[in-house]
């Protein structure tokens, strides 16, 4: 019988739980609470002491609660607290509030968002989704700075009325006042900007900016209008129009484009800028100079990519104008990219890469008819298959390069067909690795207009068989009874190709960049591309060594063939080739050591220093080069540079400064150094950064770049241009807008 009283009484308390309480909750009817709870004649409740009201997720607390029945009002005569549905907490007296707490008007109003931020004012009145704040001012700062009797944040606006837009999450001010260290620094009639709370993008105006020119006696302006495009979810489009005026001039305006689009499997983004007349007298050309950049990349589907990349100008430097900051503005040349990417096509582990190329001349004095196109470079690796025991594969490549004329070293047009068939086998024995290597390159070429000697142009078809074959072997050797594990590992490497020189019938496209290192010694072809061979027979011997801090390598190779073309080319005079290695000691600081050694003339040819450090203040890089060339015992080309980098850890909570520069300890001039600072704390920012480039001539004068950048958070970064101008530069400073990543201000203050 207990039993079944003690299940009914379980399933009752359940039924309560899961039912009673959440709906008391969640009701929609007014609760209050309070120490001491009285009606008045007219049945207004008034509740005194710890009084609180509830209306779903919302609440109000104070100390005297006055609630209107026949009115269904809320009223509060004293302070109280005020919490929304969004947690976003109000200070206030003297107001009242309706029964659904969605409508209310009261005074001195002290708001806190849910992200930190602060509006105060005089009067504040809700109707809806909507604030009205009355003489208010908003900052996202929580520091405090005292100035004279003053105590105010970094920065603020203050607006004469703000509206803030619960539901579409924008703030609207009107007679806007930006004051930064309670100093104004710039007034505008009416601003939009995103609400602080806004977590999704929203199409609208954003902060305009206006800057004032002076040249001698004259005065222009310019004035952009930046409205930003919410198109889509995965769409968005900036556009700027930038308008000059005064100055005694025409009228000119320039309208930048910047759309970005995020694709299935990858991305799209173009940047549109082009200058415009719509006003000069007497012309019909409206559109003066133009530059479109563009990027786009996607996974066609899991076998095939596609890459483009296109910078493109109506006239020589007008992206350096434009966009002085980006990095297409130091580049040589603008080129239009094509790639298309293919894995895993017919097995798993083939490669295909079509690329086309196109370039333009964007710096300097360069011969546009030089640069070269390419239509197209295909190279298709077929992937690796064990046979027998052996690994073989071949890659295919074929490509088609021309230019408008020819040049010294290369043709006006060439095209190349080649295929590299290679077998690798290796074998472990007599505890050594064994490893049995082989290409054979068969080519065809195709040249037109090759000069050679520097007098005579050729024009014809050539073909090229090619093998190389290569044995090698290591056997490493553990020291036992040695602290660090010490592990010594000889290393011999035997090349035999035909000894065919390089013909200079055939210009060089892809061999262009090449190095004698302790990378690439060991390779069977030393060239980075394969229109020039390594036609050497030649043995390479070295020695790695390896502790549990501790990695060296060095090795030396030596040249049976006398017109080895990539051992001279290389600086090497002797069938003995210099000594390169390299040093790698890891614990806590990184040091590395690299150097080149020539055998014969007993010189250190190149050295290379580098320590990586974290230190208590922050993190050191330096590196030293020190490179000579000797003909006769003279020394023809000596270069002895220090490259350095600091950047220090956060000081005084939210400060940093870096350091990098470039001394040439031969000319004893510091060709390069920067030096920067910044500060960040959770809504303001500022960075100083100073840049000096040296010249040799002592006629150049050095050339100094100082900007000045300010960033706050939620409206955007202001930075200038060069200030480090004489008077006789006549350069007008003006500030340019950026987005700023909100990322960036110090979350844990």
């Amino acid at each position: 019988m207990n039993s079944k009283i003690y299940s009914k009484i379980t399933k009752i308390l359940i039924f309560f739980f899961i039912f009673v309480i959440p709906s008391y909750n969640s009701a929609k009817e007014v609760l209050i609470y309070a120490d001491s709870i009285t009606y008045d004649k007219e049945k207004n409740i008034i509740a005194r002491g710890n009084a609180k009201i509830f209306h779903e997720n919302k609440f109000i607390i104070s100390d005297l609660i006055i609630y209107n029945r026949t009115e269904e009002k809320i009223i509060l005569p004293s302070k109280f607290t005020f919490k929304d549905k969004d947690n976003n907490f109000i200070e206030g007296q003297n107001g009242y509030f309706h029964n659904n707490l969605n409508f209310s008007e009261f005074d001195n109003p002290k708001i806190k968002l849910n992200d930190g931020s602060r509006i105060i004012g005089n009067k504040f009145k809700r109707d809806g989704d909507i604030d009205i704040i009355s003489k208010g001012v908003y900052s996202p700062c929580k520091s405090r700075i005292k100035i004279a009797n003053f105590i105010c944040p970094t920065w603020q606006l203050e607006g004469e009325k703000i509206l803030h837009d619960n539901k579409n999450l924008f703030l609207y001010q009107k007679h806007s006042k930006m004051r930064v260290l309670n100093t104004p620094v710039f007034y505008i009639p009416y601003i939009v900007t995103p609400s602080p709370l806004r977590k999704e993008r929203k199409s609208g105006f954003l902060l305009p900016s206006i800057a004032l020119n002076f040249f001698d006696t004259k005065t222009s302006q310019s004035t952009s209008f930046p409205y930003y495009f919410n198109i889509s979810m995965d769409k968005e489009l900036l556009f700027t129009p930038i308008i000059n005026y005064g100055g005694g001039v025409d009228s000119s305006q320039r309208f930048v484009f910047d759309y970005n689009q995020i694709l299935s499997g990858g991305n799209f983004k173009t940047d549109l800028t082009f200058d415009s007349n719509f006003e000069k007298q007497n012309s019909n050309k409206w559109l003066s100079d133009a530059s479109l950049i563009t990027n786009y990349n996607k996974n066609i589907n899991n076998t095939y990519r596609i890459q483009i990349d296109s910078a493109l100008q109506t006239s020589k430097n007008y992206i350096q104008i434009t966009k002085p900051n980006d990095d297409l503005s130091y580049q040589t040349s603008l080129s239009t990219n094509v790639n298309l990417e293919g894995y895993n096509i017919n097995k798993i582990d083939d490669y295909l890469k079509i690329n086309l190329n196109f370039y333009q001349t964007n710096q300097e004095n360069e011969d546009n008819k030089i640069i070269p196109t390419v239509l197209p470079k295909i190279k298709y690796f077929t992937g690796y298959k064990n046979k027998f025991g052996n690994v073989l594969s071949s890659s295919y490549e074929f490509y088609n390069i021309f230019r408008d004329k020819s040049t010294t070293v290369h043709a006006k047009q060439q095209q190349k067909i080649s295929h590299n068939y290679n077998l690798r086998r290796e074998a472990i024995n007599y505890k050594s690795k064994i490893l049995f290597d082989a290409s054979i390159y068969n080519q065809v070429f195709n040249t037109e207009k090759k000069m050679i000697n520097n007098s005579n142009f050729k024009t014809g078809s050539y073909y090229r068989l090619f093998p190389i074959l290569g044995i090698s072997s290591e056997t490493p050797f553990k020291i036992k009874n040695y602290s660090n594990n010490l592990t010594i590992t000889p290393k011999i490497n035997i090349i035999v190709t035909p000894g065919i020189s390089n013909s200079n019938k055939l210009s060089n496209e892809d061999s262009t960049n090449n190095d004698f290192s302790i990378n690439n010694i060991y390779r069977l072809n030393r060239y980075s591309g394969s229109d020039k061979m390594d036609n050497s027979k030649r043995i390479t011997f070295g020695l790695d060594a390896q502790t549990q801090y501790l990695t060296s390598s060095i090795s030396q190779t030596y040249e049976f063939t006398s017109n080895s073309n990539f051992h001279k080319e290389q600086g090497n005079d002797d069938k003995l080739s210099d000594l390169i290695g390299s040093f790698k000691y890891l614990n806590k600081n990184e040091l590395t050591y690299n150097f080149r050694y020539d055998v014969d003339d007993s010189y250190l040819k190149q050295q290379v220093i580098g320590l990586n450090s974290k230190t208590n203040i922050g993190d050191v890089n330096i590196s030293y080069l020190d490179k000579n060339t000797e003909v006769n015992d003279i020394v023809t080309k000596d270069v002895e540079t220090i490259n350095y980098s600091f950047l220090s850890k956060k000081f005084s909570k939210f400060s940093k400064v870096n350091l990098t520069g470039l001394y040439d300890l031969k000319k004893e001039i510091n060709k390069e150094y920067s030096i920067g600072y910044s500060y960040f704390d959770e809504c303001f920012g500022i960075n100083i950064d100073f840049n000096r480039k040296s010249y040799e001539e002592d006629n150049l004068k050095p050339q100094d770049i100082l900007t000045l950048m300010f960033s706050f958070k939620n409206i955007g970064s202001y930075k200038s241009t060069n200030l480090a101008v004489s008077e006789n530069d006549k350069q007008d400073i003006n500030w340019e807008g950026y987005n700023i990543d909100n990322d960036k201000f110090e979350k844990n203050y």
